[in-house]
């Protein structure tokens, strides 16, 4: 469940490496935080609304300039065919602000795609110490919100039984369509 996509030059790394992974300092409208206090404020979010992490997956880029990650996340029931995942990304070389993907189908790649259900983004200016707390905190609620409207929605999906002639249809209507 985890796409996290290393192809365009990052190396893919244990939580250990990207704690050790240097900051720049900060300049008057510039103020970069660290790839770890990212993790370690989205990783605090988590466990204030119960939410656990099931797995993880980190990536590097250009000695450390761009940080990429995902983690798959549960809240009381693990589910065999679906979860929800939680994007991270970060950049020291001002490429792309600090940035938060939720869904069940959460993308992330060194070629810098970021796509899920619903993101946050947040610059690295002069109050991102300050405002950083509240968008994750905000972001990883709206991901327990997510959960429930999921669980409904795929419970009615294998609730629904279909006829064979309408999975035809349905097929053969997604091939006319370029699906």
């Amino acid at each position: 469940m985890l796409n996290l996509l290393i192809h365009c030059g990052a190396s893919r790394v244990d939580r250990n490496q990207v704690e050790r992974t240097a900051t720049p300092s900060s300049t008057q409208t510039w103020v970069p935080i660290s790839h770890a206090r990212l993790l370690d404020l989205v990783e605090g979010a988590l466990q204030g609304h119960g939410l656990h992490v099931l797995n993880q997956a980190h990536g590097l880029w250009g000695d450390g300039q761009r940080y990429f990650g995902l983690m798959e996340v549960q809240n009381g029931q693990a589910h065999d065919d679906y979860g929800l995942v939680l994007g991270i990304r970060n950049s020291h070389d001002k490429s792309f602000p600090a940035s938060i993907g939720l869904g069940s189908g959460v993308f992330v790649c060194d070629n810098l795609a970021f796509s899920a259900k619903a993101t946050i983004a947040r610059k690295h200016t002069r109050f991102i110490k300050r405002d950083l707390p509240q968008l994750v905190n905000r972001a990883v609620g709206r991901l327990t919100d997510m959960r429930v409207r999921q669980d409904q929605r795929i419970e009615a999906y294998k609730a629904t039984t279909l006829r064979d002639c309408r999975v035809r249809d349905l097929v053969i209507r997604a091939v006319a369509d370029g699906v």
